[in-house]
């Protein structure tokens, strides 16, 4: 038997699984769920655990990828431990459990709005509104009909045990694992709901009505949907429409509220999108709107009362801590703003050292960055000309890497190149969408007219000055950005005050826009070069 050590003292027990099978895969099987960026591959060093006694010798991918001092302490990867039969061991990244999450949306037009609220009593009806991101949850409890937030709360998506996007998460549905990740999310929203349901001090049973959003694939394997359209071209949903049930029905609970999964559009620009559109009354607008949601994926929906031209890039978890040898997601303690400080090294010889000034969530001792100390660190290297417009660092900092802190956090070369991929198909897929919108009636205008609603919480804590800096928003745009919060959880809240009012309007989003795919322009893939660097610079 594996002894499991938890936070509180107490153990739980399971058996290893069979000789081939990963310590990773037993415990999923056995409902533990460890952050697995690259779904077991061994890449993402993420499902770290420590051996209290009997550590297995470690593989030279451990020595690759582990400190020697953590070997030394018996962390292990889950996904590289096969074979043990018995042994006491602790599961690391325990602090993802206070991981922030933006559940605020900014206010925009008609309907009740409010702070806070606890105060409302138990003769009063409410509505649940979660977004079901592919990192993170958020919902909020409100009062009906005006909408008042009475309750609060997020979590980590425990799908991240296959993989850090939603590719990974199709590849791992599409090998058999679909009902284990739909029973993982049902449970994950189960837990938030009851959480909600604890801090405002009501029965579940007063819950009239839930509202869930999110991209394609989270809504697809909630649903318990084939996602085999969605891994290979055409890229074909299995259902993109409004879905209506029961509670019981979609979350295996026995709470008869009634439950809706709003619309999407497209494989990869599902309902989070068609939410944030409706919130922000886009399709009301006499003049041209940019939606940008960044996360995995850069998501974008640019139009009016017109239509709307929509598009994905993919962006890799590198604006949510993924793929980094220091990054984290916003975690307390983890970078959140960085600025760059040079001094003179004691021994002097004209030599410099290094020295920032760092900000992190909560106060805490630095941990890792996250999306927006990133985006800040990468942004204060280049201004400085401490990397050049290939985005290389200048030695010695190429080979030992830039000391972000005293507490040992290094960032990378490698760690560099993954924020130019990253930043290049964002930048690229805005330029693609606003030519090819500007093809389809608007002109060259369109740049003159547009506003930009930055979504999510990676665009609402992201300095936008630095995100120019590097190149990801073109300088054009950088007067004209609006934090539009959790625009997504914005649009489920505005739909449990309309209600079926609204599903013609949602409807018409997502008969009126079309999608532009990236993969098919040669114009992307030209840009997506040239944006790689740091020229602009």
């Amino acid at each position: 038997m594996i002894e499991i050590r938890n936070g509180d003292g107490s153990s739980s027990y399971i058996e290893q699984g069979q000789p081939q099978e990963s310590l990773l895969e037993t415990l999923q099987e056995n409902g533990i769920y460890l952050p697995a960026e690259c779904n077991g591959k061994g890449n993402c060093a993420r499902c770290q655990v420590r051996f209290l006694r009997d550590a297995p010798e470690p593989t030279a991918k451990e020595r690759a990828l582990l400190t020697p001092q953590a070997l030394r302490e018996g962390v292990r990867l889950a996904c590289a431990v096969r074979g043990v039969r018995e042994g006491s061991l602790q599961i690391a990244g325990a602090g993802e459990a206070e991981l922030q999450v933006l559940t605020e949306g900014i206010p925009c037009g008609s309907g009740g709005r409010g702070k806070d609220d606890r105060t409302a009593g138990r003769t009063t009806r409410y509505g649940v509104a979660v977004d079901i991101g592919t990192t993170t949850l958020a919902a909020v409890l409100v009062r009906l009909p005006d909408g008042v937030r009475v309750s609060v709360a997020s979590a980590v998506n425990g799908q991240r045990a296959f993989g850090a996007d939603v590719i990974a998460r199709i590849q791992a549905a599409n090998s058999g694992k679909g009902e284990e990740l739909r029973a993982r999310i049902r449970a994950d929203i189960t837990d938030l709901l009851e959480r909600l349901f604890a801090g405002a001090d009501i029965a579940p049973e007063q819950t009239e009505r839930i509202v869930l959003v999110g991209n394609t694939t989270m809504c697809h394997l909630l649903r318990g949907l084939s996602c085999a359209g969605l891994g290979a071209a055409p890229f074909t949903p299995e259902d993109l429409s409004l879905w209506r049930g029961t509670a019981a029905e979609l979350l295996g609970v026995p709470w008869e509220a009634e439950a809706v999964v709003l619309p999407g559009i497209s494989a990869f620009v599902g309902a989070d999108i068609v939410a944030g559109i409706y919130a922000l009354g886009m399709d009301r607008s006499d003049s041209p709107r940019l939606l940008l949601d960044i996360g995995t994926n850069g998501e974008m929906a640019l139009g009016c009362r017109d239509g709307f031209l929509v598009t994905s890039a993919a962006a890799g978890p590198v604006f949510e801590g993924g793929g980094l040898s220091c990054g984290v997601p916003g975690v307390p303690g983890a970078v959140s703003h960085v600025r760059l400080v040079r001094a003179a090294s004691p021994g002097g010889g004209g030599t410099e050292r290094l020295r920032f000034a760092v900000e992190t969530l909560g106060g805490r001792e630095p941990v890792g960055l996250c999306g927006t100390g990133v985006i800040d660190l990468v942004g204060e290297l280049a201004a400085s000309k401490l990397i050049d417009g290939n985005g290389t660092l200048a030695e010695p900092w190429f080979t030992e890497g830039v000391p972000v802190s005293e507490h040992g956090l290094r960032f990378t070369q490698g760690d560099i190149r993954q924020v130019q991929m990253g930043k290049a198909a964002i930048r690229a897929g805005i330029e693609t969408l606003l030519e090819e919108y500007g093809r389809r009636g608007r002109g060259e205008s369109v740049r003159e007219e547009l506003t930009v609603a930055l979504a999510g919480g990676f665009g609402y804590g992201m300095d936008v000055g630095q995100a120019v800096r590097i190149g990801m928003i073109p300088a054009s745009l950088a007067g004209r950005v609006a934090l539009a919060g959790n625009s997504a959880l914005e649009g489920a809240v505005r739909y449990l005050c309309e209600g079926e009012s609204a599903d013609a309007r949602l409807e018409w989003i997502a008969d009126h826009a079309t999608e532009l795919n990236l993969a098919m322009q040669d114009a992307f893939d030209e840009r997506y070069l040239a944006y790689m660097g740091f020229a602009e610079i």
